[in-house]
Order: structure tokens, then sequence, then C-alpha cells
């Protein structure tokens, strides 16, 4: 199917504040099309339908737009682009109802856990490079700490008062340090989940059929 980059301008209908002039001189088979081509539900041109009654007193073409839709969910669900969205962390919502609606959703599935274990390595990461910055602000604090301990400066009422900073200090550090073991625990688990995962894509396919 063909649409016209003007036709295409339109379909900013599928942010739903359409204008007056858009609701005017809409085009709603390129509208369904871009409605269906990225998934969205057929109640997705409810809002236009109310938003254009009410601004420009414009019924929409449902036939138009359904054939648009129809049209577009062709592109949107096939498997291959169920594994897309799946890997990228996107949803779906049930708009390819139908017989392949099976293979796009195991195709979509196996996507998505691909998408759940990269982001958990990644989450995992972000965790131990925070605790890393934890303990480098802990070294600095403790070091100052210790600095003012030392200084001859400093009345012996405000070295007790550092010594349990310090020691607060150092447990806080150890706290922080336990849990890094743990966190490079969980990250060596995460990578090898992820690499044995993405060796079974590599030698059967993302889904079946689709090697």
């Amino acid at each position: 199917m063909r649409i016209s980059a003007a036709a295409l301008v339109l379909t900013c209908a599928g942010c739903a504040g359409m204008s007056t002039q858009e609701c005017l001189t809409a085009d709603w088979r390129a509208i369904g099309y871009e409605d269906g081509a990225r998934g969205a539900p057929v109640s997705a041109v409810s809002q236009r339908r109310r938003v254009c009654a009410d601004k420009a007193g414009v019924t929409v073409d449902m036939g138009a737009y359904m054939d648009g839709r129809d049209a577009g969910l062709a592109l949107f669900c096939r498997p291959a682009n169920g594994y897309a969205v799946g890997a990228r962390g996107g949803t779906y919502n049930g708009a390819c109802a139908g017989p392949g609606e099976r293979d796009f959703a195991a195709a979509f599935e196996a996507g998505r856990r691909l998408f759940t274990l990269e982001r958990r390595v990644a989450v995992i990461e972000a965790d131990i490079a925070r605790a890393q910055r934890d303990l480098d602000a802990l070294a600095e604090d403790i070091a100052l700490a210790e600095a003012d301990l030392v200084a001859p400066e400093t009345p012996h009422a405000d070295r007790i008062v550092i010594l349990a900073e310090i020691k607060t200090l150092s447990e806080e550090r150890g706290n922080i340090e336990t849990a890094v073991i743990a966190f490079h625990r969980d990250h060596v688990r995460a990578v090898e989940a992820l690499d044995a995962y993405r060796a079974f894509i590599a030698a059967n396919g993302p889904y079946p059929g689709g090697a």
C-alpha cells in the first residue's frame, strides 16, 4: 500500500490532538493505516472521533479507517515485527487478534525475554556503578575525618565525635562493599543467562520459523 507523504503527515492525528483543519482534511485511510502499523487498538480512533465532532462537526469515515487499519495491521502483525517490538521493550495490546496472533505473540515473548535479560544486566551494572560512586565518596569523607582527627588544633572533645563519625562511615563502607560482592555475583549470572539466550537465538532463530 502506497501512502503519499502529505497523507502521512496527517497521521499526526495518532496523537489525538487534531486541529480543526486536520479534522476537515483528514485521510482516514492513512490514519487507520498508521494506527494499524503501530499496533494501536481499534479504540485509538475513539478520541479522534470525539475531537473532530466537537471541533469541526466531522464524522470519521470508519470504513476508510478500518480498511487502512487492516492494511497497517498486516504489516505490524508479522512475527518478525513482534520480536522486534518485544526486544525493544514495547508492549502488545492484542491488536493482532486472528489466526496469526499465536505466532506473533510467541515472537513478541521471545523478543521480550531478550529485552528482560539485557535490562537485568544493565540494572545490575548501574547498581555497581552507583555503589562505586558511594564508596569513592565515603573514602573521601573518611580521609577528611582522619585528617581532622590527627590535626593538632582539633580539640579532644571533637576527636571523640570524629572517631564516632569514622566508625559510622566505615561501617557504611563495609555494608556497601558487601553489597558490591553480591552485585558482581548477580552480574555474572545475568550475563551468563543473556549469553546463553543469545546463543540459543543464534542457533535456533529468535522464534519458530524466524531463523
